[in-house]
This record gives structure tokens, C-alpha cells and sequence, in this order.
């Protein structure tokens, strides 16, 4: 409520996920042509680059299904801000502020810190008016988000209705038919084999590979290598301790919200009530948090009696903070009315950490300092020792006494786990003809974040085709998981067939009887959910099939239907909420195909998996 950054985490999630369905079909294939600029997708007058989506991505290993979702992504958001900005939607200086001012990482002990405002800028490499743009941004599409958020509704009936559907039960007993069952009856004789092998010869090639050695350089290992003294940690203490050790207050609250566009009968009638409740806890103070559960309109806090938990000076907004930073423990505060409606606070205790609650953080602080000192030049030597050294890592590993790593195999379409070696800027590194061919180390590669890496291959293995009596086994695995998968279903839609004219019923071998909801449904996978509880059961048993993913066919047999516990105010109050967030999305959905009528959407010359920016 009080955070912006925190409570809406920015809400392109909801950009990014919730309205995924409504594109369903809608690919880049689909988007006009244009071959004016490099660039990958123009929306409106914005195009979309390469480091765009590689930023979104974060330089994460991703495949050609995240990448194309990712530019989705931002082709969903860059309709939002064309919206927007025709629609002369500006983002105030003060609006800006507050919300880089309520960023966690850019706060120390809950207050903004010009310090680690500047450190994050630097660690990203990014300018201030950059990183206010982005934000300025974001800010914009949440806007333009909370114009679809809470504006539906959903009728008693209707959510006792889905409730009703939800809390059913049924009785079920399950038949798995499984592709191991059939493989007496799946050809895997070498006829079989080699008639896949020779179809699907391409799939047998294995990528150009290779094993590598590593040093790693980053802040934290020159952190790791370092010491500081009590004096020193002491000494930064006394100097930041109020930075470091800044009070922080618990409180609880009351909020009735009063709503923007409210008249002013409407407000006093409001705040009427406010201290109405106030009387009544002046009268019994230890009703608070009885009171706050029953009243309070703040859903992040009501539930646990008003607590807001500990929090610094300035992470609320200015007049409830200034009334909590000024009351004595224990008190309840008069009325208190901001932006969000009017409060009634209780302070329930304060605290400041001592030297030792802070200690930890201190050396830690002091070490990272010290070697971010240390960096550049401990850099400048390990380029120096690599390069004069080019023949192993032993000089570098004695020289900076850094720990020589080994990895596995690597290849650059079967990238690496290890953020390190699935990075592009390595990748090309070791198969470069200076480390692959002449078997040099690498120069040092920088990764981001201030860490550099130099490589050198161990061990290189040539793309190849692999042998048919290499695959062998592969290929019989594959022959009985697909083939077997496909008499699984066949033979389980025939049994399906027969169950329901009720044929052999007894005759099966059918698992324990367990009792399943929509809202509790066990171990059951989604599919089967929806295929059990869409089944007629009229007559009982009734039987429904679900084929698996992994090939297994399911068959249930369903004994027995009730109607299940009804659902509390709780539940009422969640199905309410979740309905109305998916007519919300819907909502949205419609409004993005219709801002894809008025912006066009054009591909250009840039390709979505290029490993290099134009």
C-alpha cells in the first residue's frame, strides 16, 4: 500500500503473463515487413533491438520459445506507453522521486541512500537520467494497468456458483496404461533402428565441444581474500550510525479508504466513522487489533490486526510517518488522514540495533570497499599474466591466487548451467582460433558485475556424426516411449469405450479409492482434473481418460459424487477476487489486440536469435 515498487512489483508481470492466452497463434511471423533499419520489431514509431530483449533477459541462456515470448513481452509494453503517450500521460518529478526513494536496493536501514543509489547506477552502467527513464517507464504502464485492475465485477450468485463447482467432490479410482507395458508389441529389431537412424540422422551429430580451465577475478573473491579490524569496523560505525543503526517503529493501523474522485459529504462521512472507531479505542485500547481485522480496508495488514511490522523513517508516506516518528510506545494516535483515506495508528514498539546487530554488515561493507580498490589493479595484472604467460594458468593462479576451475563439456548450441561458461562473450572467447587453435589463454572476458574471466580449452572434440551402435540404446528407448505411447492411447480409448458400456468394470486393476476437488485435487495433474470433473455422472460409476504428456493414459473410474464442504467468507472473498483479476486480464487482452489495430507491428532486418547487434 505504502510501497509502490514493492506492492506493484512494477506490474509488467501482469503485462508479461496474465494476458498470454489472448495471443495465442499471434507470432512475430505475423507482423508486417520492413527492412528500413536493423532493428527487430517496430511497434507504432519505437522499434525493438536485440539488446533490448537481451536486457530483459538479463544475459541468461535462454531458447528460440523464450525469446520469442520475451519479445512479446515487450511489444505488449511499448502498446501500452504508445497508448499512454497519445493520450498525454506525463510522469511528475515528485512522482519520480518517491518511487526511486521507496526502492529497497537503494536504501540502507528503510531510507534512500545517495550512496547506494550511485554504486547501483555504477554496477549496472548506467546514468541516472537513463535509470530515470526506465522507471519514468514503468511507471507509465502501471498506470495504464490500473485502469483494467478492480474495475470488474462478479455477482453473490455467480461465486457461490463457482465455489459450489469448486469444493465438489468425487471418488475416483485410477488405471494407468503406461508405453513400457506395449514394448513386446514396438518393432526394435535393427531393421526398426536403423530405418530411424537414417531418418533422423541430423539429431545424431554432436556439436563442436570443448573442456575448459578458468580463473574467475570478481569482487567478491578479492573480498573473501581480505581482512579488516575491529578498530576499522568500529571506527565506520560511529562515523554512519545513523545510516546504519536508524530507528525503526512497528505500528498497527486502522485505514478506511476514501476514494479518489469522493465528494465532500462522502469524506466526512468517512472520517465520521474513523473517530467513531477511535472512541471506541480510547474507551478499550486492547480491542486494536479485533477492531483492525473487522474494519480496517487495508488488505496487506487487516488480516494480522493492522501490523505494518518495523519499518525506518520515511517508508510510509509523510503524514502518517511523521505521526509515528513522534508518538511514545504503546499510544494510539488521533485521526490521521492521507491519500489513501484516514488512519488510526497504534506504535507498538521501538527499537535501534546495537554495534553488534550491525557488525557483520559493516566488515562485509569494508571488504567490498577494500576491493573494489584492489580490482582495477588486481585486472591489469591478470591481463598482464595471461598474456605473458599464454601457455597455462599456472602464472595467474600464482600471481593473483585465484583457483584454476575446470568444467565439463561445452558447446555453444548445449550451453552450460554455470552462468559463467553459458556467457555469449566466454563462449566466443574459447572458440576463438587464439584459445581453440593455438591453445593460448583468453584475454580477460567481463562478464558484468565486475568480474573478468580468461579461459583456456583443455580439451576440444570436433563436431561429429555419431555412430548407429553408439545410439542404439537411444533409439530403442525413443521407438518404445513414442510408438509404446501411442497404443497406450489406443488400446486406453478402446477400454474407455468398453467402461462406459459397462463392460469388464470388474475385471481391472484399479488403484485405491481417493477422494479429489477442484480446490483439493492431490496429486492429480491439471488434465485430469479437468477430465474427471467434466464428466457426466448422471449414472455411476461414470469414467473419464486423460492422455499424458509422458505418454501414460489415464483412465478413473468415478465411484462416487458429493456436494463438499461449502466454501467460507474467506474462500468467498479469494473466488471473488480471482474472478474478477481474469475478467480484469480479459479486459486487457482486448485492449492490447485493439491497440495492435492502431499501432502497426512490423519486423525488420534484425533477427530474433542473431548472436550479434547490428
Amino acid at each position: 500500500m505504502f510501497d509502490f515498487v514493492q506492492n506493484n512489483k512494477i506490474a509488467i508481470q501482469v503485462i508479461l503473463g496474465a494476458v498470454a492466452l489472448t495471443f495465442v497463434g499471434f507470432g512475430v511471423g505475423s507482423y508486417t515487413s520492413a527492412v528500413e533499419d536493423p532493428y527487430l520489431v517496430k511497434v507504432g514509431s519505437a522499434k525493438i533491438y536485440k539488446r533490448d530483449l537481451d536486457r530483459l533477459l538479463e544475459g541468461q541462456p535462454s531458447d528460440a520459445a523464450t525469446r520469442q515470448q520475451a519479445l512479446e513481452d515487450l511489444i505488449r509494453q511499448d502498446l501500452l506507453l504508445a497508448a499512454a503517450q497519445d493520450g498525454g500521460a506525463t510522469v511528475s518529478p515528485e512522482q519520480l522521486r518517491k518511487v526511486i526513494a521507496g526502492i529497497a536496493e537503494l536504501q540502507e536501514n528503510g531510507q534512500f541512500s545517495a550512496t547506494r543509489y550511485k554504486e547501483f547506477l555504477a554496477a549496472r552502467n548506467m546514468s541516472p537520467e537513463a535509470f530515470e527513464a526506465k522507471i519514468s517507464r514503468d511507471i507509465m504502464l502501471q498506470n495504464q494497468i490500473n485502469n483494467f485492475a478492480g474495475t470488474g465485477f462478479v455477482s453473490r450468485s455467480v461465486v457461490e456458483r463457482m465455489g459450489g463447482l469448486m469444493a465438489q467432490e468425487r471418488q475416483v479410482r485410477l488405471l494407468l496404461l503406461k508405453p513400457a507395458d506395449f514394448a513386446s508389441q514396438v518393432k526394435t529389431d535393427d531393421a526398426a533402428l536403423k530405418a530411424f537412424y537414417d531418418a533422423n540422422a541430423k539429431r545424431f551429430r554432436t556439436s563442436e565441444s570443448v573442456k575448459l580451465d578458468y580463473v574467475l577475478l570478481s569482487p567478491q573473491s578479492v573480498a573473501a581474500t581480505l581482512s579488516v579490524t575491529d578498530a576499522e569496523v568500529k571506527q565506520y560505525y560511529e562515523q554512519h550510525k545513523a545510516e546504519l543503526a536508524g530507528e525503526e517503529r512497528r505500528a498497527s493501523h486502522i485505514l478506511l479508504t476514501v476514494p479518489k474522485d469522493a465528494k465532500p459529504a462522502e469524506k466526512a462521512k468517512i472520517k465520521a466513522e474513523a473517530e467513531a472507531l477511535l472512541k471506541q479505542l480510547r474507551a478499550d485500547p486492547a480491542k486494536f487489533a479485533e477492531l483492525a481485522k473487522a474494519k480496517s480496508q487495508d488488505p496487506g495488514s487487516a488480516a494480522n490486526g493492522g501490523d505494518l511490522g518495523f519499518f525506518a523513517r520515511g517508508a510510509m508516506v509523510k503524514p502518517f510517518d511523521d505521526v509515528v516518528f513522534r508518538m511514545q510506545a504503546g499510544k494510539i494516535s488521533e485521526v490521521v488522514e492521507t491519500e489513501y483515506g484516514y488512519h488510526i495508528i497504534k506504535l507498538d514498539e521501538i527499537k535501534q540495533p546495537d554495534f553488534a546487530a550491525v557488525k557483520a554488515a559493516v566488515e562485509a561493507k569494508l571488504k567490498q570497499q577494500k576491493a573494489a580498490g584492489q580490482l582495477r589493479s588486481m585486472a591489469d595484472k591478470l591481463a598482464e599474466v595471461a598474456y605473458q604467460q599464454a601457455d597455462s594458468l599456472k602464472g595467474v593462479q600464482d600471481a593473483l591466487k585465484l583457483q584454476i576451475q575446470h568444467s565439463d563439456w561445452v558447446s555453444r548450441d548445449k550451453k552450460s548451467a554455470d552462468p559463467v561458461l553459458s556467457n555469449a562473450k566466454v563462449l566466443d572467447a574459447a572458440f576463438s582460433d587464439d584459445v581453440l587453435k593455438k591453445k593460448h589463454n583468453s584475454e580477460p572476458v567481463d562478464i558484468g558485475g565486475g568480474n573478468l574471466v580468461v579461459v583456456r580449452v583443455a580439451d576440444h572434440q570436433p563436431e561429429r556424426q555419431q555412430k548407429l551402435d553408439e545410439v542404439r540404446d537411444v533409439i530403442k528407448n525413443e521407438l518404445i516411449a513414442t510408438e509404446g505411447a501411442k497404443l497406450a492411447e489406443k488400446q486406453g480409448q478402446a477400454l474407455l469405450a468398453q467402461l462406459k458400456a459397462g463392460k469388464g468394470v470388474d475385471g481391472q486393476k484399479w488403484g485405491e479409492l481417493q477422494t479429489v476437488s477442484r480446490r483439493n485435487p492431490g496429486n492429480m495433474i491439471a488434465g485430469d482434473v479437468r477430465a474427471v470433473f467434466s464428466a457426466a455422472t448422471s449414472t455411476l460409476p461414470a469414467f473419464a481418460g486423460s492422455k499424458h504428456d509422458n505418454g501414460d493414459y489415464a483412465i478413473y473410474q468415478i465411484a462416487n459424487v458429493a456436494a463438499g464442504a461449502a466454501v467460507n467468507d474467506a474462500e468467498r472473498t479469494q473466488l471473488a477476487g480471482a474472478m474478477m483479476q481474469m475478467a480484469a486480464r480479459s479486459q486487457l487482452g482486448s485492449y492490447l489486440e485493439t491497440l495492435r489495430q492502431k499501432y502497426p507491428i512490423k519486423m525488420g532486418k534484425q533477427q530474433l536469435n542473431d548472436q550479434s547487434e547490428q
